[in-house]
């Protein structure tokens, strides 16, 4: 009699379980930078090109513009600087750890390309359609930012 009060239990512990996880948006993978909308314009594949890599809690994506110049260390300083300047402004960069809730994911930013949100969280409103995953900043209300998931 135990040993099905033990079965039984271990059932309803499954049941009550799995449908939780299967509701959990599948992240993990690989993503292509598509698009970039704001107010007053947009930025696609043709201004920039990204990545986003997402696994198990961990997230990280760079951004690149592709009009960023590059400089030669036999060149004058000032002009080299003003290059190099001009490049990593062109450039966003972040990774670390996530959490979801609901429609929200919250990013733990252990790396930042801007050294003020280093160690920050930031939120975002997503949403995964099939190949296509969606990120609006909670902070930036009309920005959205669009990806698609690499083979």
């Amino acid at each position: 009699m135990r040993i099905k009060g033990i079965a039984v239990l271990l059932f309803l512990l499954a049941v009550a379980v799995v449908p939780g996880r299967a509701a959990d948006p599948k992240l993990d993978g690989a993503y292509k930078y598509v698009s970039t909308k704001f107010q007053g314009g947009s930025q696609t594949e043709a201004d920039q090109k990204g990545v986003m890599v997402v696994h198990g809690k961990y997230i990280a994506f760079v951004r690149a513009a592709l009009n960023r110049k590059t400089w030669d260390q036999n060149e004058p300083q000032e002009d080299r600087m003003k290059k190099i300047v001009e490049a990593y402004q062109g450039l966003a960069a972040t990774a670390g750890t996530f959490e979801i809730q609901g429609n929200t994911i919250t990013i733990q930013q252990m790396v930042q390309s801007n050294p003020a949100a280093m160690g920050t969280s930031s939120k975002w409103e997503f949403k995964l359609e099939g190949k296509t995953l969606t990120l609006k900043p909670a902070t930036n209300p009309g920005v959205e930012f669009t990806f698609e998931r690499l083979p």
